[in-house]
């Protein structure tokens, strides 16, 4: 009988650990919008299916800055871009969609730049602060 009582706590043991290790579903971030500059200080220079390139005047005070875009609270492209001011004080976006995403002309999308991941900020947080909010809607070609 003791022998029958230990095997059972050493199954429930091994079950418990397998149930820590078992990867959780990561809970979806809140992008909530950040200083919403004027269109003028945002254009969309052009795109494709697969890319939309962007040219931004702002001037964020950080060489590189974290952007996204989102149609609603899901992130269709993201990555960490330059941000420094040229010459003309803009710089160049170019934002590739991810795998199986295609951007459509007509529906409103966001462009999100923060300052940080949202890997990194969903380690500690539920929400994610845009440092700067764009809204959009592809034009027809």
């Amino acid at each position: 009988m003791r022998c029958t009582i230990i095997k059972g706590l050493a199954v429930l043991a091994v079950l418990g650990l397998v149930a820590c290790l078992r990867e959780r579903p990561k809970p979806a971030l809140d992008y909530y919008h950040g200083q919403i500059p004027q269109d003028f200080y945002f254009k969309i220079v052009g795109y494709t299916p697969k890319e939309i390139e962007f040219e931004i005047k702002v001037n964020f005070g950080s060489r590189y800055m974290y952007h996204l875009i989102l149609e609603g609270n899901e992130p269709l492209a993201e990555g960490w871009h330059v941000t420094v001011l040229s010459v003309e004080q803009s710089y160049k976006l170019i934002m590739k969609a991810k795998k199986g995403v295609v951007f459509q002309p007509g529906k409103k999308y966001r462009l999100c730049i923060g300052n940080k991941s949202p890997e990194e900020v969903a380690r500690y947080r539920r929400s994610y602060q845009c440092a700067a909010d764009y809204e959009f809607v592809l034009p027809q070609k």
